[in-house]
């Protein structure tokens, strides 16, 4: 690369690239291979600042035009020529991220290369609209995921993330990462598995001969020289004004400001500082020449040739006093992560384009800027309900926005499964819509319980509409009021009794109920019951107790009841569904079951038949009969039909079985049928 005006950080990093180069050339250990790793990580985190600063500018322009239509409107020749520059800028950034995407396509195509080397640069190009734009880009999405399996599935990256605690992108893996401004970066390849490659690079990039250099390689060179005489067209071509002497008098007169980036050819060679002080000369002779030709504004020209001498790339590098081409220099017989650094370190040169660039226009437009154009007071607690003795805490703060801006909010109640899905993958089913004004209220509701709606709102970040998340929690209560009769506050032993327990003021689960003679649920099942057992068979009493957990953390009890405690009612066994009386002999020949319930009684407790006996007369003789189950057996039915009528069906010995927790009882009375 030709040198331009470098800071510390990238003369250091350029240094450090030729020796480790230089140790290279001497057959070193791996652990100068590895210190490749280290040299490549060292940049991507100059490009992350890199980027950040860029950003900065760019937030800045974006700022002052916002500035200049709230106070100028939009129809004003100032706040026009702005919104061109804004245009400008917008397309700096825009051929500026997909020369780096197209870096780091390039750079993972080796890297998965290396492991399938019949993997396709078309499998990688274009991600990063899975991140910028995935709503109208759906392909963009499947070929990421895609491209995320064969990274997985490959294993070729030896790096333990399963243990991290941050959360994993949908496409996650081991190579790469898109910012949300849409950059791929490449990831730490200290887990690499083929880090000392050295033909990978040589066969995708550089090619088998000097007459023969592989497609993909001179693609990148000629997209480097394609990019850098774009960002000068697009920041020299412009409307102007000079000064022109006609007829003796100095008159302005408008022109159109053109740069022919054909103005020098590409230099030979660049390999000492003589050469790159040749090579600078030589374009800064060409500019100024251009300048003083109207083709080229004189302020336009000192940025014009930093990015021209930054961003141009020899033909050829000097390799054991003979000539190389450039891209052979640079990737022939190069391990895998040396050719990386390379790449990166070409990445870094272009985003060091884009601040050149983004500067110059930054630099064309003289407005003091302000964030926002309407500030209201704003107070919000966590809750607007208190109990008596409580207390709430209010914060008061100054909300600022930008009116002009137009609301636009999605969500979903209920619901984070669509939320944290990539957009070309959501169903939009349930997915609610708002638009409105800045500072409009959305009206939300819902059933009785706590809610949370999970949503995003759209934000202008340089120019563009990015989708922030935002998550907002809220219950909903039902007024109620409880009547009890206190002589019916009752727990029964052995039974799982039912408490419907609820504390105005309080969300259900800040609740507690505990028990002082029995056991309770820490918590309400589905139908939002507590639970209260009795085990001890001899108790009398038992108490019950509430209390509430408030925002605070303190304690609140909030009910302390007394409740009497009994056995559970033994069941009636019943014949026929009765249980004494007169009974139809057709009806007694008909039925063949015994069952036992509670009869009248409110609980419902489970009884099961599981023997008995039936007495009745046989020759004039008493004689008995037994069953062990909940039917009649063959001969008690048969005996069933021979009794007359007006004569007694008698069955005693009814054993029952609580279904509930298996408790075998028997009966205290049987059942006694007169046949009519």
């Amino acid at each position: 690369m030709g040198g331009g005006k470098e800071t510390p950080r990238q003369k250091m990093i350029g240094l450090m690239y030729l020796v480790l180069m230089a140790l290279l050339a001497m057959n070193v250990s791996k652990e100068i291979i590895n210190a490749f790793v280290t040299l490549n990580n060292k940049i991507e985190s100059s490009i992350s600042n890199t980027e950040t600063f860029n950003e900065d500018i760019i937030g800045n322009l974006d700022r002052k035009y916002a500035t200049l239509v709230q106070t100028s409107g939009k129809n004003n020749p100032e706040t026009k020529r702005v919104s061109e520059l804004i245009g400008v800028k917008d397309s700096i950034i825009v051929e500026t991220r997909n020369m780096c995407n197209d870096l780091v396509a390039r750079n993972l195509w080796m890297l998965i290369g290396a492991a399938k080397p019949d993997t396709k640069l078309e499998e990688i190009q274009g991600i990063e609209y899975a991140i910028l734009d995935p709503d109208n880009n759906p392909d963009a999405v499947t070929k990421i995921n895609a491209l995320a399996d064969l990274i997985n599935g490959l294993g070729i990256v030896a790096n333990d993330e399963e243990s991290s605690t941050e959360e994993k992108d949908f496409y996650h893996n081991d190579l790469f990462h898109i910012t949300d401004d849409g950059y791929i970066h490449i990831k730490d390849l200290s887990g690499y598995m083929k880090k000392d490659d050295y033909d990978t690079p040589t066969r995708m990039l550089a090619g088998p001969d000097f007459k023969h250099i592989a497609p993909e390689g001179a693609a990148m060179m000629k997209k480097l020289h394609n990019y850098r005489n774009k960002i000068c067209q697009l920041i020299a071509d412009k409307p102007g004004e000079i000064v022109v002497e006609e007829n003796g008098e100095k008159v302005s007169k408008k022109i159109e400001y053109v740069l022919d980036t054909a103005f020098i050819e590409d230099p030979e060679l660049l390999t000492n500082e003589a050469e790159k002080i040749a090579f600078a000369s030589d374009v800064a002779v060409r500019i100024d020449s251009l300048a003083a030709l109207n083709q080229i504004d004189k302020e336009d020209t000192e940025t014009v040739k930093s990015i021209w001498q930054r961003l141009t790339i020899q033909k050829y590098v000097m390799n054991h006093g003979e000539k190389y081409p450039w891209i052979f220099g640079q990737f022939d017989h190069a391990p895998i992560v040396a050719a990386t650094a390379v790449m990166t370190s070409l990445r870094s040169d272009v985003l060091s384009v884009q601040t050149l660039a983004t500067q110059l226009i930054d630099d064309r437009v003289k407005v003091n800027t302000f964030d926002f154009n309407k500030i209201e007071p704003l107070a919000f607690s966590a809750t607007s309900y208190i109990n008596q003795g409580d207390s709430v805490g209010l914060k008061v703060m100054i909300a600022a926005y930008d009116s002009t801006e137009a609301m636009k909010i999605r969500y979903w109640e209920d619901d984070s499964s669509e939320y944290v899905k990539p957009h070309g993958s959501r169903d939009k089913a349930n997915m609610k819509v708002f638009n409105g004004n800045a500072g409009d209220q959305l009206n939300i509701s819902g059933g009785v319980g706590d809610h949370v709606l999970y949503g995003e709102i759209a934000v202008k970040v340089k120019g563009n509409e990015k989708w922030k998340p935002w998550r907002f929690n809220y219950s909903v209560g039902a007024p109620n009021a409880a009547i009890s009769a206190a002589d019916l506050q009752v727990l029964y032993i052995n039974w799982k009794n039912k408490l419907r327990v609820s504390a105005s003021g309080y969300k259900p689960e800040a609740i507690r109920v505990k028990g002082i003679g029995c056991s309770v649920s820490s918590k309400p099942d589905g139908k939002g019951f507590y639970i209260a057992t009795v085990s001890n068979v001899r108790a009398k009493e038992a108490r019950l107790i509430v209390e509430a957990t408030a925002e605070d953390g303190s304690t609140a009890k909030l009910a302390d009841e007394t409740f009497r405690v009994f056995p559970l009612p033994k069941p009636i066994a019943k014949f026929a569904n009765k249980a004494g009386g007169n009974l139809k002999k057709a009806n007694a020949v008909s039925y063949s079951t015994i069952k036992a319930n509670l009869g009248d009684s409110p609980l419902n407790v489970p009884y099961k038949v599981v023997g008995f006996k039936l007495f009745t007369t046989k020759n004039g003789q008493p004689i008995e009969y037994s069953s062990k189950s909940n039917r009649l057996t063959g001969e008690m039915k048969a005996a069933v039909k021979k009794i007359p009528k007006g004569g007694s069906l008698t069955f005693t010995g009814i054993d029952v079985i609580n279904e509930t927790n298996g408790k075998k009882t028997r009966l205290e009375s049987g059942i006694v049928l007169k046949l009519i």
